[in-house]
């Protein structure tokens, strides 16, 4: 009896070790809707998280704009889907340079 006790105190957090292993998220594709979604690092696979993202807002005639990106240490991409008539123009997101005027 003895012997079958220290067998399962031995073998058992290996065991449970190998169910949370299985527990592990693989999800290979994009989740979300049309406030936006994350990218898996499956899905990503040496794709464009950007072009990823805009096709995903695409669906609802959006673009997207990535709020978070831990793509570089094997992440996910976070996003966020923004319609045409609240994003800023193009013109107004970028500030121009100052320039030093001579007075």
């Amino acid at each position: 009896m003895r012997q079958f006790q220290r067998i399962i105190l031995l073998l058992g957090p290996l065991l449970l070790a190998g169910c949370s292993a299985m527990l592990m998220d693989h999800r290979k594709e994009i989740e979300g809707n049309n406030t936006g979604g994350v990218i898996p690092p499956a899905a990503l696979a040496g794709k464009d998280a950007q072009t990823l993202a805009n096709a995903h807002c695409g669906k609802w005639n959006s673009g997207a704009k990535i709020t978070f990106s831990g793509a570089e240490a094997g992440g996910e991409v976070v996003f966020v889907c923004e319609a045409p008539w609240h994003r800023a123009p193009a013109a107004l997101q970028q500030a121009p340079a100052p320039t030093k005027s001579k007075s």
